[in-house]
């Protein structure tokens, strides 16, 4: 069997920098930043009755989240954005974030379409500065992501959600 291996720039992030608005600002995330993964931090329920040896685990449900490191440029609009952050609580870190997934995007009439999921999420900061200039923080996913779909025009996503 053929398998295609896959690479990490295949699976796109793009993190809303205006998420006041009614319409999303997707701005790709990446620029300055080394490594990124997801970890789902799985929520377990464990249950020993008395009548049993064993326990028995459940996975209730998963605590998503993506700490980052990003180098510090100017102009760069994620970087921008978190900054105006630095300080904030409450409201004012919540956001969005969108799951692109490049590998598996199918061509319609000249068009390439790529599965997505857009999450609403938190985004504190929790490191600044240090001798390499870098912005440290953390994207919680917040609820059950919105299932879609994305066409990239002009390097930015159009996210269309699918019909439920």
């Amino acid at each position: 069997m053929d398998y295609e291996k896959l690479t990490r720039d295949q699976f796109a992030f793009y993190l809303d920098i205006t998420p006041s608005a009614e319409e999303p600002t997707w701005k790709l995330l990446g620029f300055g930043i080394t490594e990124g993964q997801i970890a789902y931090n799985p929520q377990i329920s464990t249950e020993k009755w008395i009548i049993d040896k064993n326990a028995t685990s459940e996975h209730e449900s998963n605590q998503k989240q993506m700490d980052l490191t990003q180098k510090c440029y100017k102009g760069e609009p994620c970087f921008e954005y978190m900054n105006t952050l630095r300080d904030k609580t409450g409201n004012a870190v919540k956001g969005r974030i969108l799951e692109v997934d490049i590998w598996n995007g199918t061509e319609v009439d000249s068009v390439m379409t790529y599965p997505s999921k857009m999450s609403n999420c938190i985004t504190p900061v929790s490191t600044f500065l240090g001798e390499n200039a870098e912005i440290g923080y953390s994207i919680y996913f917040n609820g059950d992501p919105q299932e879609g779909t994305s066409v990239i025009t002009a390097g930015a996503p159009v996210f269309t959600p699918t019909a439920e």
